[in-house]
This record gives C-alpha cells, structure tokens and sequence, in this order.
C-alpha cells in the first residue's frame, strides 16, 4: 500500500505544513490569506534560491490579470506573517528579478503507517479470511440454491466439476463487458463530478478610453457598437461615446446640463436618463432617443436610479424606501421591496424573472447585492455572509444567464469576480465566486458584451490620495508631510509640536514632528488604524481598527508605540472617537447589528476613563461624529444621513439644529478659541468649507477648491486644521478609463 506522505518545513520557530495549509509560530497557527499562504510555500520550497515573479505570477494567479504591485502586496503580507519579534529578514528582494527565502529550512516526510491508513480508512472484522475468489461467486443463474457453510464451500469448490468451455467463455464475455460498461460511466461520472472545475478567466485587456477622465462612479451603456459614458470637466458631466474597440472619444450633445446616463432600452433604440444628482433628491425619469431629439417624461416618477425589464415593457426604478416596478409610460406601479436606503445599479436576468440591484447604507462602509422576483417574491441577499463585512455591488448578468459579473472590495482594490449561475447535467456548480482580476488597478461596474469575443467593459480606475495645507486666499496647496505622502487623520499634540496619523497604504499608526520628519511607526503590523485621536495629554491614541470580524473596533495605544488594547472585546461598529478637553471621556459613535445583517441606528457613547462606565448621550440617536469644543461645554454631531449640524448643550442637556447641507462631511473641527466651528459640504457648489460663527450662528464659506477640481483632482475633503490654524484637506486624483477584458468562459 502506498504510503501518505505530508512534508513539513521548519524555520526558526516557524513550521509550515503546505499539505494542511498551516503555519504554526511556537505550536500558534496563523492565520494567512490563500494567496499569502501559496506565496510563502513557494519560497520556503526553493529558499536560498531565487523565485522570479514570473512564476510566482504563473502559480499564484494562472488564470488572472496581475501586475508588480499585486505580486509586491502579496509579498509584503508573508514579511509581515514572519514577523516574530526578531530582526530575521526571512524574504530579500533581488530588484527587478524576484525574491528569495533567506533562512535555514529544515524538511522533513512525515508519514502514517501503513497500518495506521489501514485502521482509519477500512473496518477490518475478520483479518484472517481472505477476500473471496472468483471462483467461488455462486451462478448467478442458480438463484434458489440454499446457503451453505464456509466448510461446504471449500469441497464444492474441490469438487465442482468445470464449466464447458463454450458457457464459460460467453460468462466471461458478458462479465468483461458489463465491467467494461460500469468501468466506462464510472469513469465518465468521476471525470465530470470529481475533476477541477474550469472557471471563467482573463485573457487580455485593452484600454478603450485614454482621456483619464471617465467617472468611475456613474453607468455606462452599450448599443452593440459603441459604448456611452460620463465624463467629467471640472463642476459638470459631459456624456461621451466611444467605438467598442475604442478610438477617439466624442461628447454627445444632451437635452439636459449634467444629463446622467441610467439604461439602454432592449431595441436598443432609447435611453432611461435624468439629471445627475448632484443634491440628493430624486429626479425625473425620461426616455431620450439615441438618434437624439426631445426627451419625453415617464409619467410622473421621479427615481434615483432605473432599468428596463428585458421585455421593455416595465421599468424598474428606485425611490428612499425601495424598488418599485412600473409600466412603460409610468402607470400600474407596484413596489418590489422595501429597503432601508436606496437601491441602484439595477440588474436583470434575461428572462426578466428576477432583478438585483445594489444597496449602500448610510454611514457604513459596506455595500451589498440583492435579489427579487419580478412578483415582488424571495427576496434575499446574494452572496450573504461571503465576506464580512460585505462589499459587493454593480453586477450584470451575461446573456445566457450563466454567470453574474460584479465588482468587490478587497485589500483595498476593487476587483472583479464572476458567479456561475447555472451548471449543466455533468458539470459542477462553482463553489463560489473566481477572481477575475487583481489590482493595483482598481475595475468595477462590469458589462458583458459579446462580439467577436466574449468581452467584459468596466470601468479601470487608480486612485492617489495627498494631504496637504491648503491657503484659501492663493488658492495654493502645500503638501503636509513631504516623508509620508500617503498620510491621513492627523492629531496633533496639544502644544502643536508633533502628530499622529495613519497612512492609506499600509494603515500603521506614525507619531513625528509636526512637519512630518522624524516619523516613527507606533502600532503593531496586525493593526490596521485609521481616525486617530490624541489624548489632551499626548499620552494615549484612541483609534478604529479594522479586523476581519469586526469592520469598526475602538482600541487604544500609547502615544510612544506599544501593544494596542480593544476597548469593548465583546462589541463591534465604534467609530468617530474624540476625547473631552480634559481628557476625562472618550465620545465615540456606535451602531449595533441586527441578526439580520442590518444595522440600528447610530448614537453617541461617552465612556469615561476612570470609570470605565459608558453612557449613552441623550437624544444622539441617528447622530455621529462628536465634537467636543475647546472648553467642553458643547459636542457637535452629524445626522446619520448627513444633512444635518447638530449642537449639543452640556449643561443644558439639549441638543439644537445648527446647519443643513446637502453631504456634510465626517470632520467637525473647533478654531483653537472656540469661536468657530469648521465643516464641509462635499456636495455645495466646489465642495465648499463653511465655518460657524457660536454666539450667533452666521455662517461663511471659508474656501472652495474650483480651481483644484478644474485642475483633474476628484475630492477635496477637509480634514482638520493645522496648529497655525490653516486647513488641512486630503486630495483625491483619480485617473480613470473604460477597459475591455477577453474572457475565457468554460
């Protein structure tokens, strides 16, 4: 009997066993990603010699469309999952070439006995008879004969006389071909049931549009030619077309300023469009023709978002509280589902039996993908509880219903992934969703479009973030911390001489001086931090970490490094910490999770230090973001649904409307005197900051980015003030295109 064998690694503390995809650090498992785990093995299996990137890219991603930066990533998670608290090096970069595993490997063939295999895989209850001849299988004709002794066997077996020649040799015959028979649909059930899957596959890519333009965020729609987009210029959208093989790109001109693309009809003759919503309301629905000429209203609805059904006979359409269903010209509506925020990137499937669509709760970074019948029946999350927290949206349907394209978030990049939806009668349903691509460049809102080629369009995307000190009177960015461009949530010490941030890349917690030199990280390579907020005292750092079962956890650390310390083990979803000028309290916003997946709404928990003891602010439901002013006596609050600046009261115990805007941004900050309280509007005309004057609320617009978001960059959010009083705005320039990715579909 062949023996088993599982080969174990030993490096250092580490033991690493490929064959139970483990890695034990002192007898600890770790916990790696799948492909995390896979690089690692790969260059314990060749260590002290070189792995160039190409075969790490031909073993960890055969079937998918990678770059450096992914390799790079991937490489940065196995150094961090060997960090044990020594200086041992255990991966060295070869620049250009690849990596290698620098440490003593020591390996061992750990095998089970062949009796140990025996004892686990079979029941043994008589060792000492052997299996039965075939000699001894009893004529299958002779179908009444009585049972007899293991004794009578033997003699009949010695005195049996022998089957005629002509008899035996047609039993052989009709033996070897039913073997044959059952040998052949065993084989045939055992390739189709137990052989690898195929999955679907990227195998080139072709940029369509090159303007670096394209709103990512909006839809694009095709007619089978040409392909119909949004991009921007400054403060307006322009719609543009593009040949599905790309070319030069031309603005269409539009009934509407700001005319925003929803669906192409199934004849491919109409456009579903309205106004871009640029204030949050819901707009008025209209068909336009694709030839051009004057729009026509649908009814009376007014929508958030909308498609046609694939007969063109209905339109589904979105309001605040659901998805709804309407004929054609706007009549016989029905509602399809209610929901708690608004529903958009509708989806149906081809025979028009179900529509899914996408849901983004406010105040959560997570979204999800959802599915109704077309009677308003089985509604459901699709792809519940396959990632935590869920991150899934914009999908679309092939046309033969077999796959399920949509963009999900992870290690930051959006990428692509496909679902199979059906299977045939010999091959197996997908175990889940596959990868279609894997960053840096982010894609999402993926269209399949067949022409000469099964081709999926999405939009490709790269995102650069900067943090700079912005001068509203030149208009004139300076960058905040030349060493660490890709800084992010400064706190600075009381006496404004150094900071605390965290970075975007990497999201490790830094302390340096308050020009960004001498920088120094202070929380552990497990942390992944973001908002921190410095004690009064500069000794302590509240913050949010982000871990694979909790999406927002309060933890603290001390300001000069050290071990982080969860705050609430047994609670999830706190953000927004702020610490009382007194240092006293922490006021952080929590929410709590339903067993249905959703969440309450939000309020405002003042935890007090020496205490320990948590209250919750009166009258902060639906409320977050606290603010507390430089004498303690007030706490400023967002709504949830972030149109309203609210003002809390100590003494009073009374909380008062301050403000109204359209999307007031997450940062509250107070002047160092407290005579002003700084927000920002990011959907007011170029994103504009206001400030509020206490003892008589006036308000006035202390800048505005025009001539930043004129220049290509996409946000500007303010981030806080610096020790000079100056702002501090985190920049977003997105460069993004359409591209087309060749798809292999088994």
């Amino acid at each position: 009997m062949t023996q088993v064998q599982r080969i174990v690694y030993r490096f250092g503390d580490f033991c690493l066993e490929p064959a139970e995809r483990l890695l034990l650090l002192k007898n600890h498992p770790l916990s790696l990603t799948p492909k995390t785990f896979d690089a690692l093995v790969l260059l314990v299996e060749n260590a002290g010699h070189l792995v160039e990137k190409e075969l790490f890219i031909r073993r960890l991603w055969p079937d998918t469309f990678v770059g450096d930066d992914t390799l790079a990533q991937c490489i940065s998670l196995v150094r961090k999952a060997l960090h044990d608290g020594t200086e041992t090096e255990w991966v060295i970069t070869v620049p250009r070439r690849g990596y290698r595993f620098s440490g003593a490997v020591r390996k061992f063939d750990e095998a089970p006995t062949t009796q140990q295999i025996a004892t686990e895989r079979f029941d043994v209850t008589d060792e000492t008879e052997a299996p039965p001849e075939a000699s001894e299988i009893r004529n299958w004709e002779n179908t009444t004969a009585d049972p007899v002794t293991k004794d009578e066997k033997k003699a009949e077996r010695v005195s049996r006389p022998a089957l005629k020649p002509t008899y035996a040799l047609m039993r052989g015959v009709r033996l070897f071909g039913a073997a044959t028979l059952i040998g052949t649909v065993a084989g045939v059930l055992t390739y189709a049931f137990l052989s690898p899957a195929k999955h679907p596959s990227v195998t080139g890519a072709t940029q369509i549009t090159h303007s670096g333009k394209v709103d990512p965020v909006r839809k694009m729609v095709t007619d089978g030619s040409r392909i119909y987009f949004l991009e921007r210029e400054g403060e307006h959208w322009n719609v543009a077309q593009t040949s599905l093989a790309g070319g030069e790109t031309q603005i269409v001109s539009t009934p509407f300023p700001n005319t925003t693309l929803l669906d192409l009809s199934p004849d491919r003759t109409e456009f579903l469009i309205s106004t871009l919503d640029l204030d949050g309301r819901d707009m008025p629905l209209w068909t336009w023709p694709v030839q051009g000429g004057a729009p026509t209203r649908v009814g009376e609805l007014t929508v958030h978002d909308a498609a046609w059904r694939p007969d063109g006979r209905q339109i589904v359409f979105s309001k605040e509280d659901g998805a709804y269903l309407a004929d054609r010209d706007g009549s016989h509506i029905t509602k399809l589902a209610g929901t708690d925020s608004r529903p958009s990137n509708f989806s149906w499937s081809p025979d028009g039996a179900v529509v899914r669509y996408s849901l983004f709760p406010p105040g959560i970074e997570s979204s999800s993908i959802w599915e109704v019948r077309a009677d308003g029946s089985n509604l459901h999350q699709v792809l519940e509880r396959w990632s935590n927290p869920a991150v899934e949206c914009c999908g679309s349907f092939s046309p033969d219903g077999r796959y399920y394209f949509f963009n999900s978030v992870h290690s930051k990049t959006s990428d692509l992934w496909s679902a199979q939806e059906k299977a045939g009668l010999f091959r197996k349903s997908d175990v889940g969703p596959v990868r279609l691509t894997t960053g840096p460049t982010g894609f999402s809102n993926p269209l399949f479009v067949r022409t000469d080629k099964e081709r999926l369009f999405a939009f490709g995307y790269n995102y650069k973030t900067e943090l700079v000190k912005y001068d509203p009177n030149l208009q004139k960015a300076t960058v905040l911390f030349p060493e660490s461009r890709a800084a992010a949530f400064p706190s600075f010490s009381r006496d404004g001489k150094w900071v605390v941030y965290s970075t975007s890349l990497d999201n490790y917690l830094w302390r340096a001086n308050r020009d960004g030199s001498q920088r120094r990280r202070i929380s552990e390579t497990s942390i992944v931090a973001t908002d921190p907020a410095l004690s009064p005292d500069g000794t302590q750092v509240a913050f949010v970490n982000h871990t694979t079962y909790c999406e927002n956890k309060l933890y603290i650390i001390s300001a000069e490094g050290g071990t982080a310390r969860e705050l609430f083990p047994d609670d999830c979803e706190q953000f927004d910490p702020s610490w009382s000028p007194d240092g006293k309290y922490l006021s952080f916003a929590q929410a709590e999770r339903l067993p249905s997946g959703k969440e309450k709404p939000c309020t405002i928990v003042l935890l007090d230090i020496a205490t320990n003891k948590l209250t919750t602010l009166a009258g902060s439901e639906s409320l977050r973001s606290p603010s507390w002013s430089p004498n303690g006596r007030l706490i400023a609050a967002i709504s949830e649904d972030y149109h309203k600046l609210m003002i809390y009261d100590v003494r009073a115990a009374k909380w008062t409307e301050f403000a109204q805007g359209i999307s007031i941004a997450g940062f509250l900050r107070w002047s160092h005197d407290g005579t002003f309280l700084y927000y920002q509007d990011l959907r007011a005309p170029s994103e504009a900051v206001y400030r509020i004057r206490m003892h008589d609320r006036k308000r006035e617009e202390v800048a505005n980015f025009d001539e930043l978001i004129r220049s290509g960059v996409q946000r500007c959010a303010f981030s806080g003030l610096a020790p000079d009083g100056s702002l501090i705005v985190e920049l977003l320039q997105s460069h993004a295109d359409i591209y087309a990715l060749d798809l292999s579909l088994p």
